[in-house]
């Protein structure tokens, strides 16, 4: 059963000036993952310029979903993330702190299958039928 639309003050505080409110909003919209105009606006936070907190919060809640849409919306941000290395910004760091947070909440705590469950969703996307969808996790995989 799809989740109802989310609300327009949750859409709206995307694009607040206050990071907090937009990591919040990232958090809430993750929901949403699988619909095309909820992912753009998490694409976005996913790459956030004002704080990396809201990039963390967001990628850290597109993982909690467990499923491809989620992991497809990482995969793609930290392709693009590589790439914002070159003009100093350390996006990247931040996006792979959110998958070691989840995959390793504890550290040094008892894995339960987050990280097999992790490793069928990567294969999953790396053989998806859109080639787009593969090559980029295809590329997230190389990093």
């Amino acid at each position: 059963m799809q989740a109802p639309a989310p609300p327009q003050g949750t859409i709206t505080a995307a694009n607040s000036p206050d990071w907090s409110t937009r990591a919040a909003a990232g958090q809430q919209l993750a929901a949403w993952a699988n619909q095309d105009d909820i992912a753009d606006i998490l694409q976005r936070l996913l790459l956030d310029r004002g704080n990396t907190a809201v990039v963390e919060a967001t990628c850290l809640a597109l993982l909690r979903r467990n499923d491809i849409h989620g992991t497809r919306l990482v995969a793609r941000a930290t392709t693009t993330a590589h790439d914002l290395l070159t003009i100093g910004l350390d996006h990247l760091d931040h996006l792979h702190n959110a998958v070691v947070n989840y995959l390793l909440p504890d550290w040094l705590g008892q894995l339960t299958g987050t990280v097999d469950d992790f490793l069928i969703l990567c294969n999953a996307l790396a053989q998806h039928p859109d080639p787009t969808t593969a090559r980029e996790l295809a590329g997230w995989a190389r990093r």
